[in-house]
């Protein structure tokens, strides 16, 4: 295969550019239905030049850009902001105007407990004014806030934000003050008395109103205040960095994508299935079904390829329609999403950049790749992207590492997703509760300012309230544990792979009171309420980084310690062979734990992984390991516990039988109890002096020599004594008796048996 290339601008990638560069095909060297897994690139002096002064993975923004038609109207809506203003404000002021003019002409005398109308009406027309007022200076608090706090602190940022969602209960909260201060205003319009009259209902009622209503915004403002940080608090905790970290993957990706467009177009010879699976072509399972069926599917790929031009041709045209980006689905962006969405998308995007890059007749991706594509002036962006593909760092990605990546992306994003929809619908239940208890606390103020016989049972309603707080204790323990367990401590996200009691779990839901598991071992679904998961030990297998392994086995007792570090040199060769330093780290440890009562030794090998045990091809690691190391134990040889030996009555090791004599059995007896006792390192009988005397012994026991040697000469005598009768009785007893030996194995055989 070969292709003829020149210099790819960068401004023609992300524009999305195809026939940037023109690829020539003359040969196949196989079908596509059985291809090597080696690279197609026709590896030469190509190069991608991207914008001067930019970084390959510097993204301008996450928000669609507009048309000039549309970056004019925006810029004269955002730059001017009193006419934008006007056009909310002046309407209704305007409808608040006609009652005005009217009770300062036609109805001038008409009053209100001789206070006149137009006082009320201008109250009214004022208060109009001051509440876009009020929401002005509410917006203006962020801005205030960062340019005094930011003296202090540079890390501020995450509270203005808070304040910018506080927009209206700030509002309403300076609202509601200006409404209360302004209130005299009324009385301008009216005589002296009737003003200084307490008998006046409405207008007291008006400032009672008022004053109540400061409190009420005071509160509103502070349970949205405190909402709002348990939301910053937990989503900058929690998914900041997953979520830069997410974007940073995805802008490599758009990247890449974009030059194996330019080096191989769209749905050319050699990537024709995977460009079929990436852009979602519905007509993928039919066309696979007819090529099965011998038929010609050439007419469903045009048919899939007409629909993705028409989709593009009618967003472009909406695009000019309504001054709006909609996005191009034709763009590396959208099609990158699009294919992370599903497994099988996601697996042919990780082949066609894989195979894209990949030198001919080479295996794996190598950081030269990357260099020969971008050009040496872009060394540190292709070792930065390089770093992100090579997660293992082992000098190379190879194509199952590709798809591997690419997959996981993908399922981290859907459980990222879940996992914010979970957490916010938890969100939302706690303001609905907390604005709940704010309604009834506001029932309560207003009645407290209007009724004097409530507020003279104040005391009265507190203690039913105390007594009500004892019945419903243990609910609201309950209810604030499981916040404490979500919003502070937040062991776990949906999506991860957790250990709580030994129990393998997967996370598939996050309540405000309780989470859904689903069992690795039989995938039973099992719920845990948090006031009981926050008193349980939580193993987190997802958050980990890389982990290790141990195995316990027991060998042969004889086993010396030059076999068990030729284990270890056999296992390391193991691991950091070419197949298998992309799994496991070169470290290896072999422990003896145990001796096993003298019968054998017990030893635990110690591996570790490059990643954690939530990885799907963890238990294909475990097992390749495990066979390896019993074959090392084969080659080496190891023996297990008891020996290798064949057992007795096998072939190899005959069973039978030998009859001697007594005084040969009585021979062998005392032979064997003689080497016995010349192997012992304090000989049996010898007196306690000659064992202190003895190099090595702790001179503790020299100070009372004289009386325990002499205590312990009397007690040998007397053991001796002993020793003689019992040999006396052995002799007789042994005239009774006749050995038969069996092999290696003696017996006594009495002449009762014979």
């Amino acid at each position: 295969m070969g292709s003829d290339t020149a210099a790819i601008p960068l401004a023609d990638l992300e524009a999305g550019v195809k026939n940037a560069t023109k690829v020539t095909i003359n040969s196949l060297d196989s079908t596509p239905s059985d291809r090597p897994v080696l690279g197609r690139r026709q590896t030469t002096n190509s190069v991608l030049v991207p914008k001067e002064g930019k970084s390959l993975l510097d993204s301008d923004s996450d928000e669609d850009t507009l048309t000039k038609v549309g970056n004019f109207l925006w810029k004269i809506h955002s730059a001017n902001v009193l006419t934008r203003y006007a056009m909310y404000i002046l309407p209704f002021a305007i409808t608040l105007s006609i009652p005005l003019i009217l009770t300062a002409t036609i109805w001038k005398d008409k009053t209100a407990d001789g206070i006149r109308l137009f006082g009320l009406f201008v109250w009214i027309e004022a208060l109009w004014f001051a509440l876009w007022v009020c929401k002005l200076c509410a917006q203006a608090v962020p801005f205030i806030f960062q340019a005094t706090c930011g003296l202090i602190s540079s890390g501020i940022r995450k509270y203005s934000l808070v304040l910018t969602a506080l927009e209206i209960p700030i509002s309403l909260f300076l609202w509601s003050i200006v409404a209360y201060t302004t209130t005299p205003v009324i009385c301008k319009f009216g005589t002296q008395e009737a003003c200084s009259d307490t008998s006046n209902t409405w207008l007291a009622t008006f400032q009672t109103v008022w004053k109540a209503g400061i409190i009420v915004a005071a509160i509103f403002l502070v349970e949205k205040l405190v909402v709002q940080l348990i939301s910053v608090h937990y989503h900058r905790k929690q998914y900041f960095v997953k979520i830069k970290e997410s974007k940073r993957l995805i802008r490599l990706l758009d990247l890449l994508y974009d030059a194996s467009r330019a080096l191989f177009p769209e749905y050319c010879r050699e990537f024709l299935d995977e460009d079929a699976d990436i852009q979602g072509n519905t007509l993928t399972e039919v066309r696979e079904a007819m090529a099965k069926a011998g038929m010609d599917t050439k007419v469903f790929r045009g048919m899939g390829r007409a629909r993705d031009q028409m989709t593009a041709a009618v967003g472009a045209m909406l695009s000019d329609v309504t001054g709006k980006d909609l996005g191009s689905t034709t763009s590396a962006h959208a099609i990158v999403l699009e294919a992370l969405e599903s497994e099988k998308a996601s697996k042919a995007l990780a082949r066609r950049l894989w195979l894209s890059f990949v030198g001919q007749g080479r295996d794996v991706l190598l950081k030269s790749d990357l260099l020969e594509v971008l050009g040496e002036t872009r060394a540190a962006e292709a070792e930065d992207m390089f770093h992100e593909l090579d997660r293992d760092a082992n000098g190379d990605v190879s194509l199952e590492e590709m798809e591997l990546l690419i997959m996981g992306m993908g399922e981290e994003r859907k459980n990222r997703a879940k996992s914010l929809s979970d957490i916010s619908h938890v969100i939302g239940v706690l303001d609905n509760l907390l604005s709940f208890v704010v309604l009834i606390a506001i029932a309560f103020i207003y009645a407290t300012f209007f009724s004097k016989t409530f507020a003279a049972k104040t005391t009265q309603l507190w203690t039913t309230f105390t007594g009500l707080a004892f019945a419903i204790g243990g609910t609201v323990s309950e209810f604030l544990s499981c916040v404490m367990f979500i919003f502070v401590k937040h062991p776990y996200d949906v999506g991860d792979r957790v250990n709580i009691n030994d129990k393998h779990l997967v996370v598939t839901r996050i309540s405000l009171m309780y989470s859904v598991f689903r069992r690795v071992d039989s995938d039973t679904t099992v719920q845990i309420p948090h006031n009981v998961a926050s008193t349980l030990w939580i193993e987190n297998i997802s958050r980990s980084k890389s982990m290790h392994e141990q195995y316990n086995f027991s060998v042969c007792a004889g086993t010396s310690n030059a076999d068990i570090l030729a284990l270890r040199a056999e296992l390391e060769k193991f691991l950091t062979s070419a197949d298998n330093k992309r799994d496991y780290l070169p470290d290896v440890d072999i422990e003896l734990i145990g001796l096993g009562d003298l019968k054998q030794l017990d030893l635990r090998v110690t591996i570790k992984y490059k990643s954690n045990f939530a990885n799907v091809r963890h238990s294909i690691r475990r097992n390749r390991f495990m066979c390896e190391l019993l074959a090392a134990m084969r080659r080496i040889p190891i023996a297990p516990p008891g020996g290798s030996a064949p057992a007795l009555g096998d072939p190899a090791n005959p069973s039978y039988s030998v009859a001697v004599s007594d005084l040969e059995a009585l021979g062998l007896r005392a032979k064997h109890a003689e080497e016995a006792e010349g192997k012992k390192l304090f000989p049996t009988g010898a007196s306690l002096a000659s064992l202190l005397h003895t190099e090595g012994v702790s001179s503790a026991f020299e100070l009372p020599l004289e009386r325990v040697a002499s205590v312990v000469a009397e007690t040998g005598r007397r053991g001796s004594d002993v020793r003689l009768r019992r040999s006396g009785e052995s002799m007789r007893i042994s005239h009774e008796v006749r050995p038969v030996v069996h092999g290696q194995v003696g017996y006594l055989q009495t002449p009762a048996a014979r």
